[in-house]
């Protein structure tokens, strides 16, 4: 009887020790998944001829992303003026009330002239 009771522990204690205590099915896993605090806009504007520039404008980080023609340029805030430029100084882009110019400054070329829709800007009449 002392064997077998000896036998049974020796089996529970085998098959107890196979068990991992970090079980992979029953561990959880917990991701902080950060979120943004930047303040950012979104705005489409269409020219005389019917085309499209995409501005995104992240007023924390003070850049903005314009897509024309596929291409996406990333402009940052100068200093000195109001308007973005690259870091390069190629591109510029200026926007104002009403009206949004994205020009190449190396050629003097206006990329993209366009006005702002006026339903879009205008105030709440009092």
């Amino acid at each position: 009887m002392k064997n077998l009771v000896l036998g049974f522990i020796i089996i529970l204690t085998l098959s107890a020790c196979k068990h991992s205590a970090k079980d992979p099915e029953t561990t959880t896993i917990q991701q902080e998944i950060p979120t943004s605090q930047d303040e950012i806009t979104k705005l489409t504007v269409y020219d005389r001829h019917g085309d499209n520039m995409d501005i995104i404008t992240n007023n924390t980080k003070n850049t903005v992303a314009v897509r024309l023609s596929g291409k996406t340029y990333e402009l940052h805030k100068n200093a000195e003026n109001p308007s973005f430029t690259t870091a390069d100084n190629k591109y510029q882009f200026t926007e104002t009330k009403y009206e949004v110019t994205f020009l190449q400054k190396d050629v003097d070329m206006v990329l993209f002239h366009g006005k702002k829709d006026p339903s879009a800007t205008k105030m709440a009449s009092q």
